[in-house]
């Protein structure tokens, strides 16, 4: 038998004293990019950022919506580790083995 394989995913919150940021939305997004990607296409592309109101507003409940999400798809979280004002989330997750 084979020994396991993973992949990992690491995410990273900013946890520095301040307000948090404003929800994210199409043209503030394609603003802040310096206007390379269109608010049209960032919607289309990825409708998931900017749904709303499904989306809840308070930063903890982003987060764990977040979380849940890379849950569903086998994303378990193993760590956490302080990084300046940085907090990394390490995830893993089980890797297929290419078929033969």
């Amino acid at each position: 038998m084979a020994a396991e394989r993973w992949e990992y995913r690491v995410v990273h919150i900013d946890v520095a004293p301040g307000d948090p940021p404003s929800p994210a939305s199409p043209s503030s997004d394609s603003e802040r990019l310096g206007g390379v990607l269109s608010p049209d296409y960032l919607g289309r592309e990825f409708p998931q950022m900017y749904r709303d109101p499904g989306v809840p507003k308070h930063p903890a409940a982003q987060l764990q919506l977040a979380f849940n999400l890379l849950g569903e798809d086998g994303w378990e979280l193993v760590q956490t580790q302080r990084v300046g004002p940085l907090l990394m989330v390490f995830f893993k997750r089980p890797k297929p083995w290419p078929s033969d």
